[in-house]
């Protein structure tokens, strides 16, 4: 089980308020993987998750959805059509993934309407 407070005492430093409200509605949510997710984006700006395009072009498949856990970057090319929802892209990355026929969903609608079909890259 993960500490919930050292996600609270992580998220008292965060000033962005999207971000502690993610975080808020990450943690009411009963699943050991909502958990997980919450400790994940609680991290520090300097150790959090950044995946790149190509990293996401060679681990997903056509019509799969892709979940990481913090920002999606615009390094590489998206030769793949998927679902990806994270917290934040660069709009660099928007373009590729629209350009490429795939859909961008935020975290916070992708936890009210979650599929189970999905892969976390980090």
């Amino acid at each position: 089980m993960i500490s919930k407070t050292k996600i609270e005492k992580r998220m008292q430093k965060k000033t962005n308020p999207r971000l502690r409200s993610l975080i808020i509605l990450l943690k009411k949510q009963k699943q050991p993987f909502w958990q997980a997710i919450a400790k994940e984006i609680a991290k520090p700006k300097r150790i959090a998750v950044k995946v790149n395009l190509y990293k996401i072009n060679k681990f997903a498949r056509d019509n799969e959805v892709i979940l990481v856990p913090g920002k999606v970057l615009s390094v590489g090319t998206l030769s793949k059509q998927v679902k990806i929802t994270a917290f934040s892209f660069s709009e660099k990355a928007r373009e590729r993934i629209r350009s490429a026929g795939g859909k961008i969903v935020e975290l916070e609608d992708f936890i009210k309407n979650p599929d189970k079909n999905m892969r976390v890259i980090k």
